[in-house]
């Protein structure tokens, strides 16, 4: 198992990375200083927003989370020029009524079956914001949904498998969210989130297990083949498929 880099978490963002450097199967390995992901971004500090603006130049901010989510945040974003919203639950179903409906499918936990219904109900805008990695311009980005662990989990799992990263190390790669459950859990209780269950139980349903996502990779692979395939399904060309590996390889 390829180790990933090591880069210190920003004062005001929880389960903050970056991804990489995984070893690919054709070769190479996932190019450093290209993709980071973390959670949501609205307590991050001025040093943060700078650190990430100048330090790491971020050019593109991908934000997945729902409308109802964004509608919490105080102020103008402080990175706001560089976010590009792309949501992959649907905008005209409210939050709560999405996640009632996954909890009454799969339980209140994640599941490899939960996060192929993401595939269901959002597969266009996975496809969208995969085809962002296609263009220069954009790198480095940063991905990120409320947790950063679920739907940004699911999105930078599918690039690694394009890539070619092991089952293995795509598994890892998610796990290490579970590094970040006190932070999360303190930035869900600061902003109001309300949050059923003891402190074990709620830890339990945020916590990131490799094997959910390992089955998930599973599943996707037995319905689609790969995540390539599911992207060409999508409408995805396989010149822009083609051109995300070249952006996101580093040769030897």
């Amino acid at each position: 198992m390829t180790t990933p880099s090591t880069l210190r978490e920003p004062e005001g963002i929880h389960n903050f990375r970056e991804v990489g450097p995984y070893r690919l199967s054709g070769g190479g390995a996932i190019r450093g200083e290209r993709i980071y992901r973390s959670g949501a971004l609205e307590q991050m500090t001025a040093a943060d927003a700078a650190w990430l603006a100048e330090g790491l130049g971020l050019r593109t901010v991908l934000d997945l989370r729902h409308g109802d989510e964004i509608a919490l945040r105080h102020g103008p974003h402080p990175l706001e020029d560089r976010v590009f919203l792309n949501s992959i639950f649907p905008d005209h179903v409210r939050q709560e009524d999405l996640i009632a409906e996954l909890n009454g499918l799969y339980g209140a936990g994640i599941s490899p079956g939960r996060y192929m219904h993401y595939l269901e109900i959002g597969g266009d805008k996975l496809a969208r914001a995969f085809e962002l990695f296609a263009e220069e311009e954009n790198y480095p980005f940063l991905v990120h949904c409320t947790a950063g662990k679920d739907r940004t989990g699911v999105l930078i799992g599918m690039i690694m498998d394009v890539l070619g990263a092991s089952p293995g190390d795509i598994a890892h790669e998610y796990g290490l969210s579970d590094l970040s459950i006190d932070r999360l859990l303190a930035y869900l209780r600061s902003s109001g989130r309300d949050l059923q269950g003891t402190d074990e139980e709620i830890r339990a349903r945020l916590a990131t297990p490799p094997e959910k996502m390992a089955g998930f990779i599973e599943l996707l692979h037995e319905k689609y083949g790969s995540s390539e395939a599911f992207f060409l399904s999508q409408g995805v060309s396989a010149e822009k498929i083609e051109r995300v590996r070249g952006l996101l390889t580093a040769r030897a």
